[in-house]
């Protein structure tokens, strides 16, 4: 006898939603190493899910301790200045399908619905989100690397030509690099308030000072990265594909930043949400999956540096 299969909308929709649970649940349990946001950025969640506005307060306490006579009865004060934002969260949509043929292959044979599509669906999300908090993107806002407020100096020369120079000048020069954009965040713009902790460089660079060593008569099994964290010690080293050409006119940008959620938040206000299966036309099935986000907000731009050029 000839198998059949319910060709009613409602029971493939009910199998979908069934087939969804399971998917989910296994898609939620993924890891994307690849995408860097989630430790670059210091990422706030505490919003409710469908907040509309984040609104922050900054405050600013204004006096000066004087010399009190005994019989004296000026008491100077201080004052409060205080100021508020609004930070706009958006919505974002992405989401994967089923044909009802699809829906009733794998009803007829009993088998269970591929999660590839959901896999993709959040692969796609994850690394769109990626590229919002690190670069930015219009209508939700500035990026890690690209913010308008955030101080911007040019190199005077690659890190590939002070390398090439090692056998000349030595390794001073590279630390007087690093050391340079360490204090303009420290010294310069922050006048001692933010020490940076985090120094991104792109891949190539990056790679650069790991591969090479300080001695070039291999004297030393030493490498750059290792003699800068020695020197370094409260930084941290990181590299990141995004900073290969986002500085002004194209060319390779390096950040020195206080990465602190003070000074440089993600606005995380609903990460990848999966919804009910639903159909319009009763032949497509569609599961829908949103995030909220607010993208970037540096909060404290000088508490950052970028070096375009290096």
């Amino acid at each position: 006898m000839k198998a059949t299969f319910d060709t009613n909308p409602a029971a493939a929709l009910s199998f979908l939603q069934q087939q969804a649970a399971h998917i989910e649940a296994e898609v939620y349990r993924l890891e994307y190493p690849q995408f860097k946001y989630t430790d670059l950025v210091p990422l706030d969640s505490s919003a409710p899910d469908w907040t509309k506005v984040v609104m922050f307060r900054a405050l600013d306490a204004r006096g000066q301790l004087k010399v009190f006579g005994p019989n004296s009865t000026d008491i100077p004060t201080v004052d409060i200045a205080a100021s508020q934002g609004f930070h706009e969260v958006k919505t974002a949509a992405l989401g994967y399908t089923y044909s009802i043929e699809e829906l009733g292959f794998a009803m007829l044979n009993n088998v269970n619905l591929d999660g590839e599509k959901a896999q993709a669906t959040r692969d796609v999300v994850e690394q769109d989100l990626n590229r919002i908090y690190l670069l930015g993107r219009e209508g939700i806002g500035e990026g890690l690397y690209t913010s308008g407020g955030v101080p911007t100096d040019s190199a005077a020369g690659t890190l590939a030509s002070l390398v090439a120079d090692i056998p000349t000048n030595g390794a001073q020069p590279i630390l007087d690099f690093f050391g340079g954009e360490y204090n303009k965040v420290y010294l310069t713009n922050t006048n001692t308030v933010h020490r940076p902790n985090t120094f991104a460089l792109p891949p190539e660079q990056y790679q650069l000072l790991m591969r090479t060593l300080l001695s070039t008569d291999n004297a030393s099994n030493v490498t750059l990265l290792e003699f800068l964290k020695k020197n370094f010690p409260d930084m941290t080293f990181v590299d990141d594909i995004l900073l290969k050409g986002a500085g002004a006119g194209g060319v390779d940008r390096m950040v020195t930043y206080k990465r602190d959620l003070r000074v440089v938040k993600g606005h995380d206000v609903m990460p990848i949400r999966f919804l009910a299966p639903a159909t319009a036309d009763n032949v497509n099935f569609k599961v829908p999956a949103l995030v909220r986000t607010g993208g970037t907000e540096w909060r404290i731009p000088k508490a950052g540096q970028y070096a375009d050029g290096v």
